[in-house]
């Protein structure tokens, strides 16, 4: 059986902001797993468990695989997107700061940790309804498109490049980083989803020679940057597509019930999608995948970037 060592490290003794980094295996290469950037990752706590439990089970690691469950404890606590503590979100202070806020070293303390791997995975839920799904700079950097091209999900859908993020950083500095995505609800596992993101990464290992055992070879799709969808109206949302299903522009993926169909202004890939629901004018209802083409690269700068929900009270 192969024993984790593992690092505490204490951020704030007052609010109990300790990290606890689990670390397998002694040798190259380093693939680092992170969890729970915010509190609505229960989901990837408990895909990172499973992984954890895999690889206890092994007679050996050719490598090292480490992995941080809990990224933001407080945060994951409380169920809060943000540090109650400054208000931060972590996933947007990176490389962080040894000297800032609790969230700013929080994210030096992952930062000093990732900057050494070989491959970083960021391990994360969807806010809505999503297809298990990878997220890379893979039009970028060959280094990310090669990594993210291994995990053994459907799509990698090209990121939006924003700064502070882990995925975005990692990759400047030369890091194979992707984001893997999966379904989960605020503080309720999806245990399938668990199951499914645990065989990726452990085929991935599998791939990368690692640990033991027959690995698969996966071709994903590679996609642009993903395309918001909101509503113009508020009310009862029915979706009227499936999450995985084509659109093109004009087809209509739902309807605010009694009044108004709601269409698709993107072709591509159904990959997250409200379930039925009430939502305000601004809510976001849809995210679509559009096809990796070069007529996508001029889209303006604010579709690559998730709309803030905008609401009428």
């Amino acid at each position: 059986m192969v024993r984790p060592s593992v690092d505490a490290v204490d951020i704030d003794l007052k609010t109990g902001t300790t990290l606890g980094f689990y670390s397998y295996g002694l040798e190259r290469p380093l693939m680092m797993l992170v969890g729970a950037m915010d509190g609505r990752s229960a989901t990837v706590v408990y895909a990172c468990y499973l992984v954890m439990k895999h690889l206890e089970s092994l007679g050996r690691i050719d490598g090292t695989v480490m992995i941080l469950p809990v990224a933001n404890p407080l945060a994951f606590r409380l169920g809060t997107p943000v540090s109650p503590l400054d208000s931060k979100d972590l996933d947007s202070v990176f490389p962080g700061n040894e000297h800032g806020s609790v969230t700013e070293r929080t994210a030096w303390e992952i930062w000093r940790r990732a900057s050494q791997a070989d491959y970083v995975l960021h391990l994360r839920t969807g806010e809505m309804s999503v297809v298990s799904h990878s997220v890379a700079l893979h039009r970028d950097y060959i280094h990310v498109r090669n990594l993210a091209s291994q995990v053994a999900l459907p799509l990698v859908v090209q990121g939006s490049g924003r700064r502070g993020s882990l995925l975005t950083e990692a990759a400047h500095e030369g890091t194979a980083v992707a984001s893997v995505v999966m379904r989960g609800d605020g503080m309720h596992v999806d245990t399938q989803a668990a199951v499914e993101v645990r065989e990726a990464i452990l085929n991935l290992m599998r791939l990368k020679d690692m640990i033991e055992g027959e690995s698969i070879e996966s071709s994903p799709t590679l996609t642009g940057r993903m395309q918001y969808v909101n509503v113009d109206t508020e009310g009862f949302f029915v979706p009227a597509v499936n999450l995985g299903e084509g659109v093109k522009a004009g087809d209509m993926i739902g309807r605010v019930q009694d009044k108004t169909d709601v269409v698709s202004p993107f072709t591509g890939a159904v990959i997250s999608l409200r379930r039925m629901n009430y939502v305000f004018e601004g809510d976001l209802v849809a995210g679509i995948a559009p096809p990796l083409v070069d007529d996508w690269t001029h889209r303006q700068a604010e579709q690559e970037e998730k709309p803030q929900i905008r609401r009428k009270w």
